[in-house]
């Protein structure tokens, strides 16, 4: 698609050279049967035994051969035995799987048997939107069982190597890549982690290069991590030139882009995309017809948005970065990808003289977050759009139904993208503005029986509103998001309700009551601060490997109202005192005020950016465990007489 046919032209004039797999398959050593524990990872339940990557060009593109062996360790797997490969067909076989082997060694008995995996056992997965999925079932997957599977994949587009990661979610013994290019391809090789400088083996004339990586250590499982892309061991490469080319000419070129206005003013003349900037289409079926009640670029560009986000689903998260289907087709089927909702918004937003700019960006947690600054636009995976309204530039996303106008799916929240602009297009950095967090209101009641029990509202803003909104979706019930994020038992809860105010204007609030433990009449003890996300310290772990990152700065802030109970004083409560880091990037404060009767606490943390390095981890480690000490001591109140 992206990468024009020209090329595949030029793979004729190479010849494939590549490196034998060094181990065979379903043939293994003394050492890989008997080995029971990892020596360098001993509470590892799986191990990578072997595993490689073969990449070399034939005539019908780039050809990559994989290799996996795990080794099952421990008979506590839950669900493990499942291995999933995802591809990528899009509308032109861009990418496609072949040559599937698999099988499982496993003891029965005391007697090493093998059985191979049958067509039964190996799933295709259409999951729309050109996104296909084999799923291998393996039997067997007990202590001992080695698994093991072969694959070919042919890419047919190949400006951006998929790269190959040595560092996963289970331990590796032994992890190999190879990459050998056509002489006239020149690629431009990128080493993440330290190690793979030292174990590269690279012959820049042969343009072949080699890594094999020994005893591998798992990704580290630390809370609030960010993009584990961005701090494994792995190397990528993308396609810098090639020797066919005339550097004087390369804004001519089919095959290589010059610059990103090159790559632009290319997107827009795509045949599925270029209908969208001809300016309005009545003339094409379906075509909306919207009327306005307000006159403002504002209230326009709201309706517009809304219309466009209720109206269209958004079938497919694909990672095609063009419209799925030509203007007249989404308007019938109403539905597609990020392009096709965006697009139709720009064409409707340019009717109405609301300037406006598809951006592409690299998802979170798909792509590498640090962009590649050269022209290759295969590194981004979907699509938002920039809109100039009333003078001030807003990013919108209309395809997801629940984001409100004005914020985009956290997953977006990236910080730099590809504005596609005619004769200026370019890489610029996205300026994300909103306030997010939750705003607690807490106070002491009493039922007919002149029980006590707390009367709880959380009022969420923006990214958290919007972040509460999604999982209430997902689970149905509020009742069930209050036990899962805030982990409050079921049966302590009661009166639960939710004003979703989250389109109009970016709140979500949650009211509920609680219960108050009056089993000791001679002592009573409260706990306001119970739901608070930071009760119990995130950051228990005595160091840390990987920065923190959360998905975006954030607040909470607490506020809580007690009158003193009839017949009890109070005895014990924490002072007021103002924390934070060096930094000041966090800063915390716990205020109390007591008056006649009454005791009234504010407890407010906010974290002001969303990154903070390995070297302030202690700092933030000291800092939440004063934060969680504090909102743990409970308010006493001890009995004096009877009411």
């Amino acid at each position: 698609m992206l990468f024009p046919r020209i090329l595949i032209s030029l793979l004729l004039l190479g010849f494939p050279m590549y490196v034998q797999a060094q181990v065979e398959f379903g043939k293994y050593s003394e050492e890989e049967l008997a080995l029971e524990v990892v020596p360098f990872e001993p509470d590892a339940k799986v191990v990578t035994l072997w595993e490689e990557g073969n990449s070399y060009f034939m005539v019908t593109g780039l050809h990559t051969d994989f290799h996996h062996r795990l080794k099952i360790l421990d008979d506590n797997l839950l669900e493990f035995g499942d291995i999933v490969i995802n591809f990528y067909r899009g509308k032109t076989l861009v990418e496609d799987i072949v040559k599937i082997n698999a099988q499982v060694s496993y003891l029965e008995n005391g007697e090493r048997k093998v059985e191979k995996l049958s067509k039964n056992n190996i799933k295709e997965i259409n999951l729309g939107g050109g996104e296909f999925e084999y799923r291998l079932i393996f039997p067997h997957v007990k202590k001992g069982s080695i698994l093991e599977y072969s694959y070919k994949k042919i890419d047919h587009q190949y400006g951006i190597l998929e790269g190959w990661a040595f560092q996963k979610e289970i331990p590796a013994l032994y992890s190999k890549y190879t990459f050998k290019s056509p002489s006239y391809f020149i690629y431009q090789m990128i080493m993440q982690g330290d190690r793979l400088p030292e174990v590269s083996d690279i012959h820049e004339k042969k343009r072949l290069y080699s890594w094999t990586l020994k005893d591998v250590p798992s990704l580290p499982n630390e809370p609030f991590v960010g993009n584990l892309l961005d701090y494994q061991d792995r190397v990528d490469g993308y396609l810098f030139t090639n020797e066919y080319i005339n550097p004087e000419k390369i804004e001519e070129s089919e095959a290589f882009y010059a610059s990103w206005n090159h790559v632009a003013n290319s997107w827009m003349k795509f045949d599925d995309v270029k209908p969208y900037y001809l300016g309005p289409s009545p003339e094409v079926r379906n075509y909306p017809k919207l009327e306005f009640e307000e006159n403002t670029q504002l209230a326009k560009a709201k309706k517009i948005y809304d219309y466009v986000a209720k109206n269209y689903r958004a079938s497919y998260s694909s990672r095609y970065l063009e419209p799925i289907y030509p203007l007249d087709e989404f308007l019938e089927e109403k539905k597609g990808n990020s392009f096709d909702k965006n697009l139709l918004m720009l064409n409707l937003l340019k009717e109405q003289g609301i300037d406006s700019k598809i951006v592409m960006v690299n998802e979170r947690k798909i792509g590498r977050t640090k962009l590649i600054e050269v022209p290759f636009i295969n590194q981004f995976h979907s699509s938002i759009l920039s809109a100039t309204i009333d003078g001030k530039e807003i990013y919108l996303d209309a395809t997801d139904s629940i984001t409100p106008f004005g914020l985009l799916p956290v997953s977006k929240l990236v910080k730099r993208a590809f504005f596609i602009e005619k004769d200026n297009g370019r890489l610029e950095d996205l300026n994300h503005k909103h306030r997010s967090g939750s705003i607690f209101f807490t106070s002491l009641e009493k039922d007919s029986l002149n029980k006590p029990f707390f009367k709880h509202q959380v009022r969420l803003t923006d990214y958290n509103a919007l972040q509460a909104a999604t999982l209430l979706r997902a689970l149905k019930e509020v009742e069930e998001y209050l036990v899962t994020e805030k982990n409050i038992e079921k049966e302590s809860i009661s009166n639960v309700s939710v004003n979703d105010q989250l389109s109009s204007n970016r709140t979500l609030t949650i009211s509920f009551n609680s219960e108050v433990n009056t089993e000791n009449p001679e002592q009573l003890v409260l706990n306001p601060f119970e739901f608070s996300s930071f009760r119990q310290n995130p950051f228990t772990q005595e160091s840390r490997i990987l920065p923190i990152e959360f998905d975006f700065p954030f607040y909470e802030n607490m506020n809580v109202s007690i009158p003193f109970p009839e017949g009890y004083q109070l005895d014990d409560y924490p002072e007021s005192q103002s924390l934070t880091i060096p930094s000041k990037k966090v800063r915390f404060s716990y205020l109390t005020d007591i008056r006649e009767n009454e005791i009234k606490l504010n407890c407010k943390i906010e974290f002001l950016e969303d990154y903070y390095s390995v070297k302030e981890y202690p700092d933030m480690k000291y800092l939440m465990e004063n934060v969680a000490a504090l909102l743990s001591t409970p308010l006493i109140f001890t009995k004096t007489s009877n009411p």
